[in-house]
């Protein structure tokens, strides 16, 4: 991240934001009293929500309202809806995604600026990968994710094959 120009400051809020969302999906769920309410599970979901709050500088009971409530903004009011269990989860999983996204977005824009790409282009990273280079008008999180995983089985398949081939010629030359 130094070599990209990413600060030791930039370095550290992109960890916290890591951790929170990984602390952000351990948090779980329970049915609340009313009808079509969700309330935190229990101590160790709670611990979870603390500390995500905590690593994303923001205040908890907040937090925990935008994970279990719904608020809709009409012309003539504002009405705020209980989720259940459910809804709550589907609520902490757009959650992680977002935060997901936008850091994914941050950082490919920042990878950008540091390789010289053009300031006009819209979120553009080359991969090489076995196949040939890669060029994506708008890469995803999801499609580097893909990327990365297609490098690691093709370098596993690589020296699968390249130890295997040893042992044959090896034999061969006996």
């Amino acid at each position: 991240m130094d070599i990209v120009g990413i600060s030791e400051c930039e370095q550290e809020a992109i960890f916290r934001v890591v951790a929170a969302i990984l602390h952000i999906g351990n948090i779980d769920f329970a049915k609340g009293e009313e009808i079509d309410s969700s309330v935190i599970k229990d101590g160790k979901s709670r611990f979870h929500l603390k500390t995500a709050s905590e690593l994303l500088m923001c205040d908890t009971q907040g937090l925990e309202n935008a994970l279990i409530r719904r608020v809709m903004v009409t012309p003539e009011e504002i009405i705020t809806r209980t989720l259940d269990p459910a809804s709550a989860i589907v609520s902490r999983d757009g959650l992680a995604k977002t935060l997901y996204s936008r850091l994914f977005d941050w950082l490919v824009e920042k990878i950008n600026v540091s390789i010289g790409q053009d300031p006009n282009s819209k979120s553009l990273i080359g991969v090489l990968d076995i196949y040939g280079f890669e060029s994506f008008k708008c890469n995803s999180f999801e499609q580097f994710c893909i990327n990365f995983t297609n490098e690691k089985l093709q370098q596993h398949f690589n020296q699968v094959s390249f130890f295997c081939l040893n042992i044959l010629l090896e034999h061969l030359s006996q």
